[in-house]
């Protein structure tokens, strides 16, 4: 028997928490949230000297902070929490990648701009009369969240639909 015995599955942990760990590093980069994580870690390194120098009361207190801690991170970092999951959902969600119109029914490039043109001629007017229109494309996840409140359009995308929609009196 070795001093460190290395198993396969050891290896595989270790690539697996180092995955994880830098996915969800790249999804709080740049957000407040990296901030307050860094602020976590460093209580954490605290809260480890202090039970390392046996340290009997302050070592109680923040026993009982860290207990109640978890539940403040989950509320604290709740969207952070919220997209990473959704991108595991989206990215690795076996019927995006297996399903029978992704084997069967690809989608063209006159598709594409079948939807595109009328958008993007739309937008050119809108710039031209300095008009105003948040427009959102989606391409897995879908918004359901968002368009709670909004009205439902069945109809196939136009440039004279989308002026009528953000014309600045209209009632949509």
């Amino acid at each position: 028997m070795t001093f460190l015995d290395i198993r396969l599955i050891d290896v595989i942990d270790i690539v697996l928490v180092a995955y994880l760990m830098y996915r969800l590093y790249k999804l709080i980069r740049g957000t407040v949230a990296l901030n307050i994580f860094l602020g976590i870690f460093a209580f954490i390194i605290f809260w480890l000297m202090i039970k390392a120098l046996n340290m009997q009361l302050s070592a109680t207190i923040l026993d009982n902070v860290v207990g109640v801690g978890m539940i403040a991170i989950i509320i604290v970092f709740q969207p952070e929490i919220r997209r990473f999951l959704l991108m595991l959902g989206t990215r690795y969600n076996i019927r995006n990648h297996f399903s029978f119109d992704s084997i069967f029914m690809s989608k063209s490039p006159g598709m594409m701009s079948f939807y595109v043109k009328p958008l993007v001629r739309a937008c050119e007017d809108f710039s031209k009369s300095k008009t105003g229109a948040l427009i959102v494309i989606t391409r897995q996840s879908e918004l359901l969240d968002y368009v709670e409140t909004g009205e439902l359009i069945n109809a196939v995308i136009s440039k004279p639909l989308l002026k009528s929609i953000f014309f600045k009196n209209s009632p949509l």
